[in-house]
């Protein structure tokens, strides 16, 4: 299944039902996670040694089905920590260790070099996406935010956020810039400045209930926590003002802890 069918599955699915906001991170952690056809665009490498062995998994207890001789060409498909999984020009699919791997040629004829994986990948991340729960204003919370890295230092992100109380729900929509000055650290600090717009909904059984919409404003101080593979963890404190009008505006204070996924 593509990521494009899952994703017209997942709207239909989130257009209906009360907490539109739980079902629409599902639906992206869904969508995500299904796995991606292989790219036409794979790389491809020669065989250097005398020969690779194709094992039936990744790793040294699978047993050796096949090997791809020297010379022959194999496509890499995909990694899976230290092993490969190739296709030879016979069609064979198999898992190559990484020392195996490192001994093939580019097509300019030069020794292959792969990077380690994990904490590197993790620097090298462009896309982002996470979800949090926590308190605002003393009512539980729930967001979901995706994430650009536009530098090494520089997170672009975007946040939708949910707060349901005794008597009203907020909803918020915000942008912010998240700096992290030691972007290197498996422990990384972060601050934030955002912007964007609140809605405040009462609760329908309250007489003379009138929905409140305003500008929004936001700073938030927190920690990154890189886990292992493509996911982390953060926590963060965020003080909000809301304007609602010229004459008028609110404090509230967030406190949150979540989790995120990269790619």
């Amino acid at each position: 299944m593509s990521i494009g069918t899952a994703g017209r599955r997942c709207h239909r699915t989130c257009k209906v039902g009360p907490n539109r906001l739980a079902r629409w991170v599902f639906c992206v952690l869904f969508a995500f996670v299904l796995p991606v056809s292989a790219d036409e665009s794979n790389e491809r490498v020669s065989v250097a040694d005398p020969y690779l062995e194709l094992h039936t998994g990744p790793g040294r207890a699978y047993p050796i089905f096949d090997i791809a001789e020297r010379g022959e060409q194999v496509e890499i498909l995909k990694r899976h920590t230290d092993w490969f999984k190739v296709r030879t020009v016979r069609g064979r699919e198999g898992w190559v260790s990484r020392t195996q791997m490192e001994a093939t040629l580019t097509g300019a004829g030069e020794k292959k070099i792969f990077r380690d994986v994990l904490f590197d990948d993790y620097l090298a991340r462009r896309l982002e996406f996470g979800f949090s729960f926590g308190t605002f204003k003393r009512d539980s919370l729930l967001s979901a935010y995706t994430g650009y890295r536009v530098h090494d230092n520089f997170v672009a992100e975007f946040t939708i956020a949910q707060s349901a109380g005794d008597f009203s729900t907020t909803s918020l929509y915000y942008g912010a810039l998240v700096s992290q000055p030691f972007p290197d650290s498996r422990l990384s600090p972060f601050v934030a400045l955002g912007a964007g717009r609140f809605i405040n909904t009462p609760k329908s059984t309250l007489v003379s209930a009138i929905e409140t919409k305003g500008d929004l404003a936001n700073a938030a101080i927190g920690l990154r926590y890189y886990v292992t593979r493509q996911f982390f963890l953060h926590i963060e404190a965020k003080r909000h003002v809301t304007l609602v009008n010229y004459n008028s505006t609110n404090h509230y204070t967030e406190l949150s802890a979540g989790a995120a996924f990269f790619f």
